[in-house]
């Protein structure tokens, strides 16, 4: 950049100086313009102009001016937590396991799917907002007794759900819990989110 401003400032004084030299010669170039008419004189100017100005463009594209980006790395995956991850943590913790102290933990996971169920059911049946709350409340959701009473209205009983915990070595609730997520992903069609 700064060889084009050395060349500009050089070219105009070189104009300067011609100028001053064509002023004690303004008799020659009075002669000069008279022959060769007035239309040659305004083109050899435009032409001139046009090569001083292509100058630093012809200038400036040498090789050794001349920059390269270069590739950037490769997109390498984001790595993410699994589905459910969080959902597994939290079901797993002392907090939601813990039969009096954990109350406000099972109620959040419980109300975190229930709204995912009245959202699978409002994809699934294609109904409303207030019809799939209505579903999800009476249990008429899904074919699974165990999901569906856990969510709605209890209609199934709290010794079933300790018997069919045991053998799988949770708790109560996080069996129920566990149940109604697969319940909620049967419905969505396995493309739960």
């Amino acid at each position: 950049m700064n060889r084009r401003k050395l060349l500009f400032g050089l070219l105009g004084l070189g104009c300067l100086a011609a100028g001053t030299v064509v002023q004690g010669v303004g008799s020659r170039a009075t002669a000069l313009v008279s022959e060769a008419g007035g239309d040659y004189v305004l083109v050899a100017a435009l032409s001139g102009v046009a090569l001083l100005a292509a100058l630093p463009v012809v200038v400036s594209g040498r090789e050794s001016e001349l920059q390269q980006v270069e590739t950037p790395d490769p997109e390498v995956p984001v790595r993410v937590p699994p589905a459910g991850r969080e959902f597994d943590e939290t079901v797993r913790g002392w907090d939601y396991r813990t039969p009096v102290l954990g109350d406000s933990t099972r109620q959040r996971v419980k109300t975190r799917l229930r709204k995912a169920a009245v959202e699978a059911v409002m994809r699934e049946r294609n109904c409303g907002r207030s019809r799939a709350r209505r579903l999800v409340r009476r249990g008429e959701w899904t074919d699974d007794a165990e999901a569906a009473s856990f969510l709605g209205s209890p209609s199934r009983s709290t010794l079933a759900t300790a018997v069919s915990a045991l053998p799988r070595r949770r708790t109560p609730a996080e069996f129920r819990a566990r149940r109604t997520a697969e319940a909620i992903y049967a419905v969505s069609g396995g493309t739960g989110r």
